[in-house]
């Protein structure tokens, strides 16, 4: 009996050390993955920091105080001019919006059910069940 608790110590042995080192591997690996979270985060907001620099440059450059100089000084080369209101069109060239046509049988069968006392929805509902 002895011998075989001899080898069941040892082969236990052998398992738990196998499980010390899967655990501090697993340990390991979630400290490596920390740290990789952690270079993303930062990352990210100063991605995020560059892309708040950039949308104010941005509302900057676009202001009509900034481009009106620009438009001035290029105007010979752009020969940009003034739009015109009939350019757009005019609302006589919009099509009319079609016209909605109610079921008033189907309101009228309706109202009537309700007025009757029975509950439409209901009935619905109990044809399902």
């Amino acid at each position: 009996m002895s011998w075989f608790l001899h080898r069941l110590n040892i082969i236990l042995g052998i398992i738990a050390v196998i499980a010390v080192v899967a655990v501090y591997s697993q340990k390991h690996m979630a400290e490596l993955t920390a740290e990789e979270i952690g270079r993303i985060e930062s990352a990210i907001a100063k991605q995020q920091a560059d892309l708040s620099i950039l949308k104010a440059d941005w509302a900057y450059l676009n202001q009509p105080t900034h481009i009106q100089p620009i438009v001035d000084r290029h105007n010979d080369v752009l020969n940009l001019q003034v739009a015109k209101v009939e350019q757009f069109g005019s609302f006589s060239d919009l099509p009319m919006r079609p016209q909605q046509r109610l079921d008033t049988d189907a309101l009228d069968a309706l109202f009537e059910t309700i007025e009757a006392g029975e509950d439409p929805i209901g009935s619905l509902l109990e044809g399902l069940l």
